[in-house]
């Protein structure tokens, strides 16, 4: 078998190898708040690199009677829109590339979103969370929906750090700002979308967002998770779709041959050339729903990235000796007396929160 094994070599069809780097358009105009529109690349799935990002374009949306807004752009391949007046009913988004390459949507229809009946979440049987979201829309018959979400949650570092070490004078000072609580924020990256059309109503109950194990580092303290819907146009929904059933079922057995999912984009340059998103145009409605620890069965334990930690011992005779990837921790109580005789200290990646991809200054909805 081992003989077998090592004679079989790696085959990668050429659809998955091959295919010119499309222009993907990642965003959605948001008529009652800022926008956010991202262009990048494809890149071939055996890639391991980072998709390439668009940058120096122009792009500004346009109504059906030639009015122009312009978007401009914050950071590489990112283009923002600030609030704006939509006085029209329907637009268009325009782009043209550095190397003047123009690209162009079909007309939208702005979309108002029913508000966001509820956020709930229940325990299922091995005592995870699965959060869900209700709405329902009376004054439409058939409904098309998305949802994106940010879920925020505290977590803490494997210690505590009370000392600073200054070494510019080789000396130890009371650390000033708090290393050892932070907050991190992950955004969706699943499709979330759902249809009211085969239901005699259009009413969304209990659609699932987000399943949570019981032992993650989410639900340790305190999580929090901001919803946010869009109704969407059937078209759109049809073009999610399709790119649900190509992205998340790719690699399974009986899954789709990876292929081409086309959005209502094209470009102005060449009929055939490949150009990937959707633009879409509406409201966005919102909710926050919080949830505790003290609301959780505890469990034997949590899924933390600080199991391997260690604390080491400096003592007051090396202290002008401390170098490397360390960071003090708290002070080595005198065992004869007043004082301290030296600190504790650990790997940095430990002991300061931040290293973990969080920030360790309070977010301003935290309750």
């Amino acid at each position: 078998m081992i003989l077998l094994v090592g004679c079989i070599d790696p085959y990668s069809p050429p659809v998955i190898e091959q295919g010119s780097a499309a222009l993907v358009i990642d965003g959605f105009i948001n008529v009652s708040g800022e926008s956010t529109i991202q262009l990048s690349r494809t890149q071939n799935l055996i890639d391991a690199e980072v998709p390439q990002v668009e940058t120096g374009a122009t792009l500004w949306l346009e109504d059906e009677t030639g009015i122009k807004i312009y978007l401009f752009e914050t950071e590489h391949g990112k283009y923002f829109l600030p609030a704006q007046n939509f006085a029209s009913h329907t637009y268009r988004l325009n782009i043209q590339t550095q190397n003047l390459r123009e690209y162009r949507s079909s007309f939208e229809s702005v979309k108002i979103s029913p508000a966001i009946d509820s956020v709930t979440w229940n325990l299922t049987d091995n005592n995870s969370v699965q959060i869900k979201v209700n709405t329902h829309d009376v004054g439409n018959e058939e409904g098309f929906y998305r949802w994106t979400f940010d879920e925020t949650w505290l977590y803490t570092s494997a210690d505590e750090s009370i000392y600073v070490y200054d070494y510019p004078s080789r000396s130890v000072q009371l650390r000033t700002d708090n290393i050892y609580q932070c907050y991190r924020t992950d955004k969706s990256s699943d499709l979330l979308i759902e249809s009211t059309i085969r239901l005699s109503k259009n009413i969304v109950r209990d659609y699932p967002l987000k399943r949570i194990s019981p032992n993650s580092e989410r639900l340790r303290y305190k999580y929090s998770i901001l919803t946010r819907q869009y109704a969407i146009t059937q078209d759109a929904f049809n073009y999610w779709q399709q790119l649900k059933k190509t992205t998340e079922d790719l690699g399974t057995l009986f899954g789709p041959i990876p292929g081409q999912v086309t959005g209502n984009f094209q470009s102005l340059n060449d009929s055939n050339e490949p150009v990937i998103g959707y633009f879409a145009i509406g409201s966005v409605t919102t909710k926050r729903i919080f949830i505790s620890f003290l609301e959780l069965p505890t469990p034997t334990f949590y899924d933390i990235p600080y199991r391997d930690c260690e604390i080491y011992s400096l003592f007051n005779p090396d202290v002008q000796n401390f170098s490397g990837p360390y960071l003090l921790t708290h002070g080595i109580p005198n065992p004869n007396g007043p004082g301290i005789i030296g600190y504790y200290y650990g790997i940095a990646s430990c002991i300061d929160c931040r290293l973990s991809g969080g920030v360790n200054t309070k977010p301003d909805f935290w309750e």
